[in-house]
């Protein structure tokens, strides 16, 4: 091999991140990291593969060919996208206000304890396309880097930046002028269509099964929940992110 691919071996349910390392699983996520300047170690690809995209784009890092079988046996489950990058995962820095500024359009979506990593990826995903400024994530996110997330982001958690957060940087962000607004099914909560937000803003998001806690909740000027039908308990967080940014951030 032209590279160590011990790191590859074994994929069902790997966790990397102790080693500093990601997967990237296919032609999409590996042109996104390539685009994103996140450092790829080596790359390794069936004989059956497209390879014409990625000698285009010259790599700088080793690609290794082997067989679809070969390929299958290294990761340990059928895997069909054809090739495979392993990559330097990218830090991710305690959120400081300054980083993005008090300016007009600053446009945040916090996660808070969404434990899914597919709702993770999707919802990092919806935010690029709805032109969030950053994501943040809160205690007991996730990892955005796990394979699924990533999958789900369709690369975009490499792209778009990610920030750590805890209830002192909610503080800070409120501090700052930087309105917090929590997404909640309280009796209290303003119907998202009926607010307009005049301020920098953050959307905050809480675990699906029981919402933001009361610490975040205390800190937030105000809440606002998604009309719906009095026979339907909730949406799907990722969903309900969806419709959030959109209202939110769309007329900013």
């Amino acid at each position: 091999m032209l590279f160590d691919v011990s790191a590859l071996r074994d994929l069902q349910g790997k966790d990397l991140s102790g080693e500093g390392l990601l997967i990237l699983e296919g032609r999409f996520l590996i042109e996104k990291a390539m685009d994103s300047g996140t450092a790829i170690l080596g790359a390794i690809r069936t004989e059956e593969s497209d390879s014409g995209w990625l000698e285009s784009r010259h790599p700088q890092f080793p690609v290794e060919v082997a067989s679809q079988a070969e390929l299958a046996g290294i990761v340990g489950f059928k895997f069909h996208h054809g090739v495979l990058a392993l990559a330097k995962r990218p830090k991710i820095p305690r959120f400081k206000v300054g980083a993005h500024g008090g300016a007009q359009e600053v446009a945040l979506l916090c996660m808070w304890n969404i434990t899914d990593p597919s709702n993770v990826g999707a919802l990092i995903r919806s935010a690029a396309a709805l032109s969030v400024s950053a994501v943040l994530l809160g205690p007991g996110c996730a990892d955005p880097f796990y394979r699924k997330a990533l999958r789900a982001s369709m690369g975009n958690a490499l792209s778009l930046p990610l920030y750590s957060c805890g209830l002192a940087e909610l503080l800070a962000m409120r501090k700052a002028g930087i309105a917090l607004i929590a997404a909640t099914l309280s009796p209290r909560a303003r119907p998202l269509e009926e607010f307009r937000p005049a301020r920098p803003l953050a959307l905050l998001l809480g675990n699906e099964g029981f919402g933001l806690p009361s610490e975040v909740i205390e800190l937030c000027g105000t809440e606002v929940s998604i009309p719906m039908r009095p026979d339907v308990d909730s949406l799907n967080v990722v969903v309900a992110g969806g419709i959030c940014m959109y209202e939110l951030f769309r007329r900013r």
